[in-house]
């Protein structure tokens, strides 16, 4: 017989503990004790539906599911990749993700550089080029307002909303199926229309939804109490030769046990890592709290102070000072672990979870690594699919797609020039429109872009050396944390072009006139581009200072023809061939980001 305890039960079937308490007092469901837990046998609650799953599934079968074939899929809105990683750990390859958050992108490419990670608004992005190429588009789409304009309610209506960049995207490439991931209040979003919108865009699509479903994660694997809306659609012209089967659940409730200690999910206990801190009076008001209490096992006094104006409001307020416990799953994580209405406090010590308990909650395994802020890694975590529950559904998918594949038998498609033309594309746009940006900053209200004054800044810095972020990060190691800092890319003369082809140079020369709109300041990275091939290589600046031409010429005999001189160290090189890119002020200078020079890469 197995046995699952009161709590557990109560997190499965989605109620109160007390209500629970209630069935089994009322002798609706025989309560049992092991080892001085009070529960239940899961043999004796056959007619509750998601017991009855769980002793007639089919978990481990489903868990041995392989592709017939490679299976190619696309993801919108990948964030920091718990659904992205489901997937592809069920079979699926990734030719293309997109993603807003700078961050997120930074952690996908981190853990998987073979994927090619689109980072920007979805909004720019032209799908076309994947027409019939791919089997499979995913994406967890925000939920927005939606406009009831139209009579219909279909997908004209849904413009302006980010279920329509989905929708468009479906109507570019036309997979064979799509998958769309929300909160489960997204069906009773305003009295249902919201949702009836969806319904009548997927059909205008030329898809057949399967009926949807919303999704408990503690049944597949996740020690969390969190839920999500899960809708597939087959297209027509498939949709009535196969049938979607929905994933089995696992055979047992996981509980915070599991993520923090050896278990069945994880070969050894959580690692050490980074995480926010309590304040003092917090920390002293939280320690008073047990394993799985709140506010309400707090002295009347000390509650009162805590809540503040939360204290005369109705409903059980359970989300404050509150405390997990090892024993039951975790509490739905939210983009923070210590937000006072939805306090994750840790079950045996007095402090927020690190990151590394936030994604063992969400199943990420340990190796996968999350780039950005602590803040950042925080909200990836929590706004992410859990990787078990998207592996599970991924599983099914691949089972669905064996079955198309064996009623109509097909190849797997090359993407990699579509792909190539959808890059290129943004690059050239990208490219476009900062260039158009610049111009227009340039224009400095009708006149000509006025040059830097070098002997106006020897009055500035007696000196010579001119502040700026590279004296600041000398210490720092090169790596993800800086793409956001500025990169210089400067013609180099033909005089000393060799140093720098053979990455030895160690000083750069600019030429008489400088650009007053190059904010000296901000500059980390020079790019040096070569005459007649372009840019290859990354060299970090050092040191910017008014100099003279002479210290890069040797054979120059004045000592007084000042120019700004950059004192650089090489650091990599960013291709195997060199790239012609725009120099936009003079055709000489361009000042960007290092992630919009990685991008022309």
């Amino acid at each position: 017989m197995q046995f699952i305890s009161l709590n557990n039960f109560a997190a499965l079937v989605g109620t109160s503990n007390a209500t629970v308490q209630k069935w089994a007092d009322n002798g609706i469901y025989p309560l049992r004790v092991e080892n001085g837990v009070k529960g239940f046998y899961l043999e004796e609650l056959d007619t509750v539906p998601e017991v009855r799953e769980i002793l007639h599934g089919d978990w481990d079968a489903e868990y041995d599911v392989v592709p017939l074939r490679q299976f190619t899929s696309v993801e919108l809105f990948a964030g920091g990749g718990g659904l992205a990683l489901g997937m592809s750990l069920a079979g699926f390859k990734h030719v293309l993700l997109n993603e807003f958050d700078k961050y997120a992108c930074n952690t996908l490419r981190l853990n998987c550089p073979q994927w090619t990670v689109i980072e920007g608004d979805v909004r720019d992005v032209d799908f076309s080029p994947l027409r019939d190429k791919v089997d499979f588009l995913s994406g967890g789409f925000p939920c927005q307002a939606f406009s009831y304009a139209g009579k219909q309610g279909g997908f004209n209506d849904t413009r302006g909303t980010l279920f329509f960049e989905l929708a468009r995207a479906v109507k570019e490439i036309r997979p064979k199926v799509f998958m769309g991931e929300n909160v489960k209040g997204l069906i009773s979003h305003d009295n249902g229309r919201t949702f009836a919108t969806i319904k009548n865009t997927i059909a205008e699509l030329g898809y057949t939804l399967v009926e949807p479903r919303v999704l408990k994660a503690i049944m597949y694997q996740v020690p969390q109490k969190r839920e999500r809306l899960i809708l597939i659609a087959i297209r027509n012209d498939l949709a009535d030769k196969v049938r979607f089967k929905w994933p089995s659940p696992y055979m047992q409730v996981l509980t915070l046990r599991d993520a923090f200690y050896k278990s069945i999910i994880y070969p050894v206990d959580v690692p050490e890592s980074e995480g926010v801190k309590y304040p003092s009076k917090k920390q002293k008001v939280l320690s008073l709290v047990p394993q799985g209490g709140d506010w309400r096992n707090l002295p009347e006094e000390v509650a009162k102070d805590y809540m503040g104006g939360s204290w005369l409001l109705g409903g059980g307020k359970t989300g404050m000072a509150r405390r997990l416990s090892l024993d039951e799953p975790s509490l739905t994580l939210t983009c923070s672990p210590c937000q006072k209405q939805t306090e994750r406090c840790h079950p045996l010590e007095t402090r927020p979870l690190t990151v590394r308990e936030y994604a063992r909650i969400q199943t990420f395994p340990d190796k996968w690594l999350f780039a950005g802020t602590m803040s950042s890694k925080y909200k990836q975590i929590g706004n992410a699919v859990p990787v078990n529950l998207a592996w599970a559904v991924g599983r099914s998918l691949i089972r669905l797609f064996n079955d198309i594949q064996q009623i109509e038998q097909s190849d797997v498609q090359d993407c990699t020039v579509a792909v190539s033309e959808i890059v290129n594309k943004l690059k050239d746009n990208e490219i476009k429109k900062r260039t158009e940006v610049n111009a227009e900053k340039l224009k400095l209200n009708g006149k000509q872009i006025r040059q830097l004054d070098l002997y106006n800044l020897f009055a500035e810095y007696p000196d010579g050396i001119i502040p700026c972020v590279a004296n600041d990060m000398q210490n720092e190691e090169y790596g993800v944390s800086q793409v956001n800092d500025n990169v210089l890319i400067c013609y180099v003369k033909k005089d000393n072009i060799l140093e720098f082809f053979n990455g030895t140079a160690t000083l750069y020369y600019a030429g008489r006139r400088f650009p007053s709109t190059v904010e000296l300041n901000r500059l980390c990275y020079f790019a040096p581009y070569l005459s007649g091939c372009g840019v290859r290589d990354l060299y970090r600046i050092k040191t910017v200072r008014v100099g003279t031409r002479k210290e890069g010429q040797k054979n120059e005999e004045s000592a007084n023809d000042y120019r700004l001189v950059f004192e650089i160290e090489f650091l990599k090189s960013l291709s195997d061939e060199y790239k012609k890119l725009p120099l936009e002020i003079w055709h000489t200078y361009t000042d960007m980001k290092l992630n919009e020079l990685y991008s022309a890469f």
